[in-house]
C-alpha cells in the first residue's frame, strides 16, 4: 500500500482492503480526505468506522461501474482522473476550521438522518458566521 499524504489529502494507492488502510490510521495523518485509488476488486467486507473523522472517497477510472460494495463503503465516489480538481475545489479558499465544518456535515451524513444533517449544516452555518464576524456562534 502506498500512502501520499498533502496538506488537505492522504492519497492511498495499491490497497488491498479497507481493512488494510484502517489498519493503518496513525500513518494516514490527519486529513481531510482520504482518497482511495483502486479497482472494484478492493475488499470491503469491514468498512471504515463510522467516527472517520475525515471525508473518505474512492477515484476510479470508470465510475459508472463501480459495485455496490464499494460504493457503500465510501463517502463519495470520484473520478481518478478529476481527483485532484475535485479536492482543489472543493477545499479552496477555505480555512482549516471551514473545512472541518464541512466534513462535519459529510460525517453527519454518513451516520445521522435528515434532520441531524440539517442540525448539523446549522450549526455550522452560525459558527463560520461568527468565526467571520467575531460574534457569539448562537449555540
Amino acid at each position: 500500500m502506498r500512502i501520499e499524504k498533502e496538506e488537505f489529502v492522504t492519497k492511498i494507492s495499491d490497497a488491498d482492503s479497507i481493512k488494510e488502510i484502517s489498519a493503518s490510521r496513525e500513518e494516514l495523518g490527519s486529513p481531510c480526505m482520504l482518497i482511495v485509488y483502486g479497482s472494484t476488486d478492493l475488499d470491503t467486507e469491514e468498512g471504515f468506522p463510522a467516527d472517520t473523522p475525515f471525508i473518505t472517497a474512492f477515484a476510479a477510472d470508470d465510475t459508472e461501474n463501480v459495485n455496490a460494495s464499494v460504493r457503500n463503503r465510501f463517502d463519495l465516489v470520484i473520478s481518478a482522473e478529476s481527483a485532484d480538481e475535485y479536492v482543489r475545489n472543493l477545499f479552496k479558499d477555505k480555512s482549516r476550521s471551514q473545512i472541518n465544518e464541512i466534513n462535519a456535515c459529510f460525517i453527519a451524513a454518513r451516520n445521522g438522518s435528515q434532520e441531524d444533517i440539517l442540525s448539523c449544516e446549522s450549526k455550522a452555518f452560525y459558527r463560520l458566521m461568527a468565526e467571520k464576524n467575531g460574534g457569539a456562534d448562537n449555540e
